[in-house]
């Protein structure tokens, strides 16, 4: 799904166990960019200069088409502008 984050259009992934349709989700999952924590499944480990943690119920953000970002789902509301009202209304309530 595509938001806005700080003005820039981004693609969005709300990361989750459920079945990935977001292309460009699994083409970093095959080239092993992204991968479950062996030892906590509900956490992902990316790429990342910062070394943040992403957690099952948090947005992850591709950036210039390659680096990846973080938004938690406590600051959802305050940094992502779904372009699907639908989206928006689906995280919101």
């Amino acid at each position: 799904m595509q938001a806005k984050y700080r003005g820039q259009l981004v693609e969005v992934w709300k990361i989750s166990h459920r079945p990935i349709h977001e292309i460009w989700v699994r083409q970093a999952f095959e080239q092993e960019r992204l991968s479950w924590n062996e030892w906590n499944k509900n956490v992902l480990n990316f790429e990342s200069i910062s070394g943040d943690l992403a957690l099952v119920g948090d947005f992850l953000i591709q950036k210039d088409g390659r680096r990846f970002h973080v938004v938690s789902r406590e600051n959802v509301q305050r940094d992502l502008v779904f372009m699907d009202t639908e989206t928006n209304f689906k995280i919101g309530n």
